[in-house]
């Protein structure tokens, strides 16, 4: 599991794990990111961000956030517990798997 720095804006949600079964028949597990909203997302932090902190109240966030999973994650919205990017922890000691993106 990476380690995130706690002094940044952080979106978390909690999602259950999910298996499918590459083209090698490898077993493989991922999660599916949902819609990032404001309330997945550490607002206080977000205020305080040199780059989001102007829009974290304004109608341009949404966006911004949809952003945020497109570059993270792509279209499909998959994250792939084999090749987790940068800037993302996913634990899955729990029944639901606690993941946390930071920005």
């Amino acid at each position: 599991m990476k380690t995130i720095m706690s002094n940044q804006a952080t979106i978390g949600f909690r999602t259950k794990v999910q298996h499918y079964t590459d083209a090698d028949g490898v077993r493989r597990e991922y999660l599916i990111v949902p819609e990032l909203k404001r309330h997945h997302c550490d607002m206080g932090a977000f205020r305080q961000h040199a780059r989001y902190g102007s829009y974290a109240n304004s109608d341009l966030f949404p966006g911004m956030l949809k952003r945020i999973r497109s570059e993270r994650f792509g279209e499909s919205g998959w994250l792939k517990l084999h090749a987790v990017p940068d800037g993302v922890s996913v634990d899955t000691s729990g029944f639901l798997a606690r993941v946390t993106i930071a920005v």
